[in-house]
């Protein structure tokens, strides 16, 4: 672990071992009650099961495993008294297990570094804002256009020469990703020897022949993809927009988990992995919080009181809106059959408690991966990758209903690409299009994950910027404008650069999704006017409140 997971795992055990009394006095109560009962009634029988279920899964998890083993036994060996509907009374070894718990709570819980927890990568804690490229290339001059490429996109680009070079920079830093520019495979080889497979710096082949031999010695040197020169840059630019989206997407996890302390512990540690997460411990909010908190994936516990994890999956699944959303069931049942029942109905997975906190990041980030590659193909645009017109409208919906509630700023940007239609004429569609994912590209790079950027249609483009006042967004949105207008595009051996106009409006000066798009489209409506290249806040409209009217002016 590092230093930031072993602090706020250490606090989790402080607090857990200050509630440990009170759960083993519950334990205790409740068996107590269940020995002088005269009638058939299981209240405190199901209630004791769900006490033992809680103990086992936290318990564990915290590293206190003697006594998280304890709670597994008890409620291992009151399962088939509820299953066939008979009191445990005068059970020996329940009685022992029970009678000893307390004994079993003052053992010292595993220290951090002596659990089985994986390393995990806390994105939060890096610090570089720029992405980090390396080019190694035999002639730098081949490389130069590309380089420039990627720094005009605003990549931090470091070029060398020589293998030599390389692991000297290997050795200060690692990139993002190395790109080699062959003519022959005598530099690949050099690098190879400096650079690992499992580094986990993917490997890009840019190689002067295709042939199969070719291929396959760039496969077998372990590289990430192979082009053949001359390279296509967007294609490069493609590939690294691909891999900076899988590094850094935000996943959203809700966890639905009665335990405060558990759900805490699985909170921290998705966060850790650069995750956002929001805790539910009472299924009468679930619907509410998907809604408003909209997940990539809903991480439920099984046994919940008043609510099994089966009946929630069974009321989620009941809403449209919801029907494709991954639940995982995370559970200490290590019964197959009721797995495989609990798992009819709606859910797509099952982990079992307790588990490492590498193998809950990496189970959860596939499944939300894959939830999110399936909606992209339904919700965003597939030229850019960037939602469609209908999901920016709800997207917009849902940060004004958090805005409102916390009375926070919200800024909408309507950006249009200038003179578009004259760009299609002069270079073709093709190039049009890379103009489009250009902007589409820096969109996605220039500004924060909780952003909201789409294609609004054609060349015009929309951004949501929570918690922005329209004074910052103007500034960040003409720094996005300043840095495209640098940013050039190939048609061939001629180059060109393009420009855009943008209009801003905020939130509460305008409080519906009608009115903020009506109002920053007129602003960008003014800014054309004004002789395009620039950007206009609703400020600047001007004291009429009709918008119809500010577009005549």
């Amino acid at each position: 672990m590092r230093p930031s997971q072993v602090k706020k795992f250490q606090e989790q055990q402080t607090k857990f071992a200050s509630s440990v009394s009170k759960r083993t006095k519950r334990i205790k109560t409740l068996w107590n009650k269940i020995q002088t009962q005269k009638t058939s009634d299981f209240c405190e029988l199901e209630e004791l099961v769900m006490e033992a279920h809680k103990l086992a899964g936290t318990a564990t998890t915290l590293g206190f495993v003697d006594l998280g083993e304890c709670g597994r036994d008890i409620e291992v060996l009151l399962k088939p008294h509820i299953e066939n509907k008979t009191l445990p009374i005068g059970d020996e070894d329940i009685e022992r297990l029970i009678s000893g718990i307390d004994d079993i709570a003052k053992i010292e819980p595993k220290r951090p570094d002596d659990l089985t927890y994986g390393e995990v990568t806390l994105l939060h804690e890096q610090d570089r804002t720029k992405q980090l490229v390396y080019v190694v290339a035999e002639k730098p001059e081949d490389a130069t256009e590309m380089v420039e490429q990627l720094q005009y996109i605003d990549y931090e680009v470091a070029m060398f020469e020589t293998a030599t070079e390389l692991k000297v920079a290997l050795d200060q830093e690692a990139p993002s990703v190395l790109i080699v520019d062959l003519d022959d495979f005598k530099l690949l080889d050099d690098i190879t020897k400096v650079w690992r497979k499992n580094s986990g710096i993917p490997l890009v082949v840019l190689s002067a022949t295709e042939c199969w031999e070719s291929r396959l010695r760039a496969a077998k040197a372990g590289a990430f993809t192979f082009f053949h020169k001359p390279v296509e840059y967007d294609d490069i630019l493609g590939l690294l927009d691909s891999l900076w989206e899988t590094n850094n997407a935000q996943y959203r996890v809700l966890i639905v988990e009665d335990d405060r302390t558990l759900a805490e512990h699985y909170s921290i540690v998705l966060q850790g992995a650069g995750m956002k997460t929001c805790i539910v411990d009472s299924p009468d909010h679930l619907l509410d919080e998907l809604g408003e908190f909209h997940p990539d994936l809903v991480l439920m516990d099984l046994y919940m009181p008043n609510c099994s994890g089966v009946e929630a999956a069974s009321v989620i699944r009941q809403h449209a809106a919801h029907t494709n959303v991954p639940i995982v069931y995370l559970s200490g049942e290590t019964d197959l059959k009721l797995q495989m029942k609990a798992l009819q109905v709606g859910a797509d997975d099952f982990l079992t408690k307790p588990i490492n906190d590498l193998h809950l990041t990496q189970a959860v980030s596939i499944r939300a991966r894959r939830f999110r590659a399936l909606s992209a193909m339904m919700d965003r645009d597939s030229l850019t990758g960037l939602l469609n017109h209908s999901n920016l409208k709800m997207a917009l919906e849902r940060e004004l209903s958090r805005a409102r509630r916390h009375k926070s700023p919200v800024s909408f940007v309507m950006i249009d690409i200038d003179h578009f239609k004259s760009i299609n004429d002069k270079y073709g569609h093709p190039v049009g299009d890379k103009v489009i994912k250009g902007v589409a590209r820096l969109l996605n790079y220039r500004f924060r994950k909780t952003d909201t950027s789409a294609r609004y249609g054609g060349e015009e483009f929309a951004l949501i910027l929570p918690d922005t006042p329209a004074d910052i967004a103007l500034r960040l949105i003409d720094e996005f404008r300043s840095t495209f207008a640098k940013t050039p595009f190939s048609n061939g051996p001629e180059t060109f650069t393009a420009t855009l106009s943008a209009g801003i409006a905020t939130f509460p000066e305008f409080d519906s999704i009608e009115g903020l798009i009506e109002v920053a489209d007129s602003a960008l409506y003014l800014a054309k006017e004004r002789g395009r290249n620039r950007v206009v806040t609703h400020v600047e409209l001007g004291n009429s409140d009709d918008p119809q009217e500010k577009n005549t002016a």
